[in-house]
């Protein structure tokens, strides 16, 4: 495309990830991304891409629906470098090499999952594209330490790109240990700017709905709690320290909640509800987009949870929070020292009590998370000014936008001034109308009621002439014949 070509007046930013999938924090990072792309790159398009796409529907996507990868091959990648001026990857734990540990969640086989070959799209990107299309890590986390080919991969990767951003220290010692040399942002998941995204009036609305289905409390705190099927084997010490904690003083229900089905938290959720027989249990359905898991954690007392992004909601919300650990893992670990308390995680019955002592017992810390948000603007601050130079370099003309932003303003504006002029006249003829109608209301009322009164005057004159029949001699002494003659036609019939 010629860099004189001025016929591409807005542009493209694509953003790959598992956004197919049934899984709360996989949800929220397109939408944030469309949120601040948007914010800063007035009128631009933002695309989402996953492996299967709309091949592999979502209870959870709200109609947020991703288009297909599809499967890995030098044609598709050049198609996909043609669909953008710049391609995000991520967030979320996708860089690294374990495409079969999505099987089930796709609820396909490793054989369909290796020809669609998702990490080759996320570590690799659009390859040789690159030269001209920016690639960027999309504040990513590396889950693993790769052995010494695939860490080859990953640091060819990354020294052809301009910037590079994961998650958190821990994903950077990962990238070290594969031989990464240059500078990589560290960049807060993208889950802080959460209260960006749903306004509160919304929020109240849903969370509204959610105690009129019987879903949540109406007149008692909320706790909510969450984990998945990890965690089954362990439900048992797990009610018995929120047993401790309702008892000591923590007031509120247990609403139980489930932010991964595809990493089976409903098993979790009959497995812990039946372990608490003596508390006072709701349930939010299985599938729930996020904006009504926002308004739960939103509404809540607090959340106990094993799930990174209702943490981070909670954290955000100004909600006590607990990490529910009990598989140690490093990312949880890794969030709560981004969040600053390490002591608000759990990984046994005894450091859980702790937690939930100290979440419940400590202020929020609006400070920190007004710090992690500076970072992460920063970070799409670097972003739009790479997908704009990206955009002019393949042909996008600025003057050409603010043309094509003036024109749309001035036709807005008159749009608006014909809405206002079509307002007034209706608003003209209603009040006609309502005078028009005002008199016959009051015509058809006179008649209605002149026609009462006719029929309750018959009504008296009637009654009055009955009353007088019947007590004339004739009806009085002819009484005793007429019920003999009664019997007499009843017995014959």
């Amino acid at each position: 495309m010629s860099s004189r070509d001025t016929s591409r007046p807005v542009g493209t930013v694509a953003v790959w990830g598992t956004f197919d999938l049934d899984n709360f924090g996989d949800h929220l990072f397109p939408r944030v991304t469309e949120q601040e792309i948007t914010r800063r790159l007035d009128g631009w398009r933002v695309r989402p891409f996953s492996p299967f796409g709309a091949e592999h529907p979502c209870r959870m996507d709200g109609g947020f629906i991703a288009e297909a990868l599809g499967e890995w091959s030098p044609v598709r990648v050049e198609q996909l470098a043609e669909t953008a001026d710049l391609t995000l990857i991520g967030g979320g734990e996708i860089v690294h090499f374990r495409d079969e540990l999505l099987a089930g969640a796709y609820h396909t086989t490793e054989k369909e999952l290796a020809a669609r070959a998702p990490s080759r799209f996320f570590v690799d990107g659009l390859g040789d594209y690159e030269k001209d299309h920016p690639v960027v890590w999309n504040a990513v986390g590396i889950p693993f330490v790769p052995d010494a080919e695939k860490a080859g991969t990953i640091k060819d990767a990354v020294s052809r790109r301009e910037y590079t951003a994961v998650r958190d220290d821990l994903s950077l010692e990962r990238l070290r240990a594969c031989g990464v040399e240059g500078d990589v942002a560290v960049v807060p998941d993208l889950g802080f700017l959460l209260d960006r995204l749903v306004d509160e009036t919304v929020l109240d609305e849903r969370l509204r709905y959610l105690k009129f289905m019987g879903w949540f409390p109406n007149d008692r705190p909320a706790l909510i709690v969450q984990a998945n099927r990890s965690a089954v084997h362990q439900v048992a010490g797990i009610a018995k320290v929120l047993d401790w904690a309702l008892d000591e003083g923590l007031v509120g229900d247990v609403v139980l909640m489930e932010t991964g089905p595809c990493h089976g938290d409903d098993l979790f959720a009959d497995a812990l509800q039946a372990k608490l027989p003596t508390r006072t249990v709701y349930r939010l359905p299985s599938g729930q987009p996020p904006e009504d898991i926002l308004a739960a954690i939103w509404g809540s007392a607090g959340v106990v949870a094993m799930s990174f992004h209702a943490n981070i909601a909670a954290f955000v919300y100004g909600k006590p929070w607990v990490i529910l650990d009990l598989s140690d893992q490093s990312k949880l670990k890794a969030l709560a020292d981004t969040m600053g308390h390490p002591d608000q995680r759990g990984v046994d019955e005894d450091t859980l009590a702790n937690a939930i002592r100290a979440a419940f017992g400590r202020p929020a810390d609006p400070e920190r998370l007004r710090a992690l948000q500076v970072r992460v603007d920063a970070h799409f601050d670097k972003i739009a000014d790479l997908a704009m130079k990206s955009w002019q370099e393949r042909g996008g003309d600025a003057a050409a936008r603010i043309a094509d932003l003036t024109r749309e303003n001035a036709l807005l504006r008159q749009a608006n001034q014909q809405l206002r002029k079509r307002q007034i006249a209706e608003r003209r003829v209603l009040v006609e109308r309502v005078e028009e109608t005002r008199d016959e209301i009051d015509e058809l009322r006179g008649r209605w009621n002149a026609a009462v009164d006719e029929i309750t005057n018959r009504y008296q004159h009637d009654s009055k002439e009955l009353a007088a029949l019947q007590n004339t001699k004739l009806i009085r002494w002819s009484q005793p014949l007429r019920q003999v003659y009664g019997r007499i036609r009843k017995a014959g019939s």
